[in-house]
């Protein structure tokens, strides 16, 4: 039995790799539920579905004066964006209504947004955005912005939610709607 066994080790050792190999992985051999092939797990990267990277939305809502002059404008608008994995990258531009100290009943004003997405547990993205751009208040000055909001993904459309604090002490409160492709 002992020789049996040296005699079958020393063949397994002459014989070239893939040879060897072939008894353990057809089920032969007293190790046979050990030799089985082994299947990756699917990547969290491959979807069925191809990412949607631009999104479109519009914007609506009140910007309200937080210098303490109580006075608040409307304002409305529109943006444009490229969605990165986390980051969208976009172009915003908005029109505020009757703002203080303005020349003109609309002040345009021109972002450029970088908002950074963090997915929560409930599916709901929380994101943290910064604006820089120029509004024309008088003339074209910069406008800055920081906000603070929530996205609801809901297929290709998307509701959103957003608390920004603005060039000239404006608290804003925003709301939009947009679809991704």
């Amino acid at each position: 039995m002992i020789a049996a066994a040296l005699a079958a080790s020393a063949c397994l050792a002459a014989a070239p790799p893939a040879l060897a190999a072939a008894p353990l992985a057809q089920g032969a051999g007293p190790r046979s539920g050990l030799a089985q092939e082994y299947e990756a797990p699917p990547l969290e990267e491959e979807r069925d579905e191809s990412p949607r990277r631009i999104r479109l939305g519009g914007w609506g809502g009140e910007a309200l004066g937080a210098g303490g002059s109580g006075r608040g404008a409307t304002f409305y608008g529109g943006e444009a964006a490229w969605a990165f994995d986390s980051v969208d990258l976009g172009v915003a531009g908005y029109g505020y209504r009757s703002l203080q100290d303005a020349r003109r009943l609309w002040t345009p004003v021109l972002l450029l947004r970088l908002t950074e997405r963090f997915q929560t547990r409930t599916g709901v993205e929380a994101a943290f955005t910064f604006g820089a751009g120029a509004g024309r208040l008088r003339d074209w000055n910069a406008w800055f912005q920081v906000a603070l909001g929530v996205r609801v993904n809901l297929g290709p459309l998307f509701l959103e939610g957003e608390l920004a604090f603005e060039q000239y002490d404006l608290l804003r409160l925003g709301a939009g709607l947009g679809a991704s492709f």
